[in-house]
């Protein structure tokens, strides 16, 4: 009992011995007068908001907290939001003093800068951030956002570009009409999206519904609900695919893909791959001729009644099967090229 009372006096002791306070940055200005807005913060959150008014405001609380008032103001006069103007663009910069640095001086010093801006349509937005979170309800037109160790929110986005660039960190986006991005060590769920271009390393990503999906991957796994067009490649990466309706071109290495259903009326699947397990289950009536290509140590499991027919080739130890499934008419191409590994036909 003793020893548990003297451990929460610490604690008490601590926490009021730690103090905070804050200052504040506040601007407008015509959005005549820019074309692109820029942010460059660290240690905070940035969440923007886009508007109809005529004019972009920028909003940034900086919050100190130390283990005596004099260190906080010794922070907080060491802080500061510098901006500048080149081109139509218009930059705001988080800037902490060199001094801030020395950890000797400020050990237990903590600073964070949190941004809100406010942005009327048809003004570029740019955002890098570090060690914090970005948030965007919605946004019409162009915007880039750089994010280090911090997650991204985003609700519809439309009407332009969306990039994005992230290194450790969730992201969540409802929907987005562009997207390229940028992936590493994190997590990436998509609810709809019409044109979407992903490089992702050792990322878990979930996409619910897409367009036309571009995707290189290393590691980690993708979990895709529909999809008109999977094109890509990937290695040491796990694909599940829910539906797919078109067209399937992907280079895999050391990997899995399964696809649950294709549609009768899809028109070409391009699949190349070595030590990958591969499953590809065909919607009923569905028609195609079948090429695959593969070397002896391949394992096949294919649908009864199934029959390949083998051409003599020039490749040692490779295979050419081919078969006509439904009516050739309507058939649409499955070209495989599997070397090692799992493949699986339904």
């Amino acid at each position: 009992m003793k020893k548990f009372l003297l451990i929460w006096c610490l604690v008490c002791s601590v926490a009021a011995y730690a103090q905070e306070n804050k200052k504040m940055y506040e601007t407008s200005f015509p959005s005549k007068e820019v074309k692109e807005l820029v942010v460059v913060n660290s240690s905070g959150n940035v969440s923007l908001k886009q508007t109809e008014e005529a004019f972009c405001r920028v909003v940034a609380a900086i919050v100190v907290e130390a283990k005596s008032e004099e260190k906080v103001q010794e922070a907080l006069a060491m802080t500061r939001i510098d901006t500048a103007v080149t081109d139509g663009s218009r930059t705001f910069t988080t800037v902490l003093d060199k001094e801030m640095g020395l950890k000797k001086a400020f050990a237990g010093v903590k600073v964070q800068v949190d941004y809100q801006l406010a942005v009327p349509r048809g003004v570029r937005v740019r955002i890098v951030n570090s060690n914090g979170d970005v948030s965007v309800p919605a946004f019409a037109g162009r915007m880039d956002v750089d994010v280090n160790n911090g997650n991204i929110t985003a609700g519809v986005l439309q009407d332009g570009e969306c990039y994005i660039k992230q290194s450790g960190g969730d992201c969540n986006i409802e929907r987005v009409n562009v997207l390229d991005g940028e992936f590493r060590n994190g997590n990436v769920l998509i609810g709809d999206g019409e044109n979407i271009r992903l490089n992702l390393n050792a990322c878990t990503g979930d996409i619910a519904s897409a367009g036309k999906l571009n995707v290189r991957s290393s590691g980690g796994k993708m979990k895709i609900g529909d999809v008109e067009r999977l094109i890509g490649s990937s290695s040491f990466t796990k694909y599940e695919v829910q539906d797919l309706a078109d067209l399937l071109d992907m280079d895999m290495k050391m990997g899995e893909m399964n696809i649950r259903n294709i549609r009768p009326l899809f028109s070409e699947i391009r699949l190349k791959t070595s030590f990958t397990k591969v499953g590809l289950t065909f919607m009923d009536k569905a028609s195609y001729a079948l090429e695959i290509k593969h070397n002896k140590s391949l394992k096949m499991d294919l649908p009864e009644g199934l029959e390949l027919e083998y051409a003599p080739t020039s490749e040692r130890n490779v295979r050419i099967g081919k078969a006509q499934v439904g009516d050739a008419a309507q058939a649409g191409k499955v070209q495989l090229e599997i070397s090692n590994g799992n493949f699986y036909l339904q």
